[in-house]
């Protein structure tokens, strides 16, 4: 049977998403094809526009339109995160997505720095891909009291708080870990409003 190699390449790339399978991108495919086509379009713009427009910002990696970081950088003040916040305390996650997550969930009043993931060797994805030295430069040029680790409880993100935590030692910085009602292996985007707050409640000093 003859099939449309356009419709197979629209189908292999929706199944990048996290949690869609060939059959689910198949299907996403066939519905994006039978929907009203000036909405289809407009999803491809706004994913295009998105890839272009969208930054992160230099100090804590939150998401950012170009227009909002140009203008922080011309403040030379950080605006991501709005005023009166505690910018002693800085909360370490694994993405950007995690910081909207905690902000949320949680009564968490200090500031953020997100990496682009966590150590993995065998991926190519060391201190420098994820971001850990461009923290090391803040930790080392700012008066921080207390740094919180908000990585997964998986083998990558211990091993991230873990280098992240041997760094804070030698600099004489207190290391959080937050850990009560996080499963083993678990991450933040699972996991509902109550136990991530409950998380940052208990968190204990490592």
């Amino acid at each position: 049977m003859k099939k449309s190699k356009v419709l197979e390449d629209l189908t292999n790339a929706l199944s990048i998403l996290p949690g869609v399978g060939i059959k689910t991108a198949q299907r996403m495919a066939y519905k994006l094809l039978r929907s009203n086509k000036d909405k289809t379009l407009n999803l491809s713009r706004q994913l295009q526009k998105a890839l272009t427009e969208v930054v992160t910002c230099d100090r804590c990696g939150l998401y950012l339109d170009v227009h909002d970081a140009e203008l922080q950088k011309k403040s030379n003040e950080h605006l991501c995160i709005g005023p009166n916040r505690d910018e002693g305390i800085i909360c370490i996650t694994e993405s950007p997505a995690d910081i909207y997550i905690i902000e949320e969930s949680t009564n968490y009043n200090g500031d953020y720095f997100a990496l682009t993931g966590t150590l993995s060797p065998l991926d190519g994805l060391g201190p420098d891909e994820i971001g850990v030295n461009k923290l090391k430069i803040r930790l080392e040029k700012e008066n921080i009291k207390e740094l919180i680790l908000a990585t997964s409880t998986t083998i990558e993100g211990e091993a991230t708080a873990h280098f992240i935590q041997n760094i804070c030692t030698n600099l004489n910085i207190k290391v959080s870990r937050i850990a009560f009602g996080i499963p083993l292996n678990g991450e933040l985007g699972y996991l509902d409003s109550e136990t991530i707050s409950h998380a940052f409640n208990e968190r204990k000093e490592l």
